[in-house]
């Protein structure tokens, strides 16, 4: 069989890359291009002398690979990061090679596309870019409960004799006051169509300045908003509502942090 040595190294020091790149995004730390060339490289230096090596030998080469280019693609603080880098690039390197599989079993054209050396590289860049897809939305899940655990808490809002269960979020901007006295919580769109049916005080000079010029809001009155956060519930009597010009992701209300 003859081999086209440098097909190998293309392929394998791409699919390398992007495998390394996907485990530091997911473990959101900072990117070396110096360090993943050198875990990449190692990887690809293996994938070369490869069908030299002994089936039973070939799994430990393997796995001391795996075990290096962890060690090497991030600087380290302490056992339990590496080992968590470790699990999350072998994730990733099975991953890859179980949709490489599917879909070279599934798709006859994928297999048409071989180079020389019996490799696809078609299948494999499409599989390591999947990982790449899987690790961006890992990070965005994450980061997203992060912020709602930290930033959003249970709110009882009381309209006009009624009581709204909501999950309200603590924005940093907002310090807004109605007429400079009465604090004010923003609504989303969808949200205050539920209290547009109460028969509550209404407002309609909210004033708000941001950075792209100022604005006015109408809204309501409420008479009483409760905060529950861990064991403790802040309440506040007498807080303006503002209404907002859309809808928010995940939560409804914009909290004062003046509350």
């Amino acid at each position: 069989m003859q081999i086209y040595i440098e097909y190998v190294i293309a392929d394998n020091l791409a699919v390398n890359v992007l495998l390394i790149y996907a485990t530091v995004l997911t473990l959101k730390r900072k990117f070396s291009v110096l360090r993943a060339f050198i875990a990449a490289a190692a990887g690809t230096a293996f994938a070369v002398v490869m069908p030299l090596w002994e089936l039973k030998a070939l799994f430990l080469a393997k796995t001391v690979l795996a075990l290096f280019m962890s060690a090497v693609m991030l600087r380290h603080k302490d056992c339990k990061s590496y080992l968590k880098c470790l699990a999350i690039f072998l994730l990733y390197t099975f991953l890859t090679g179980g949709i490489c599989a599917a879909l070279l079993s599934a798709n006859e054209g994928f297999a048409a596309l071989k180079n020389p050396n019996g490799y696809v590289p078609a299948a494999v860049a499409v599989s390591a870019l999947a990982c790449l897809v899987v690790a961006k939305k890992i990070v965005g899940y994450v980061t997203l409960a992060k912020r709602e655990s930290k930033y959003t808490a249970e709110v009882k809002l009381y309209v006009g004799g009624r009581c709204f269960e909501c999950k309200g979020y603590w924005d940093s901007g907002n310090r807004l006051y109605y007429k400079g006295v009465i604090p004010v919580v923003v609504s989303g769109a969808d949200f205050a169509k539920k209290l547009e049916t109460c028969n509550a005080r209404r407002v309609d000079d909210i004033k708000v300045t941001t950075v792209s010029g100022s604005k006015t809001l109408r809204g309501f009155v409420a008479d009483k908003i409760s905060v529950r956060e861990g064991d403790g519930t802040r309440e506040t009597d007498n807080v303006v509502i503002g209404i907002g010009e859309s809808d928010f992701k995940g939560f409804s209300l914009l909290l004062n942090c003046d509350l």
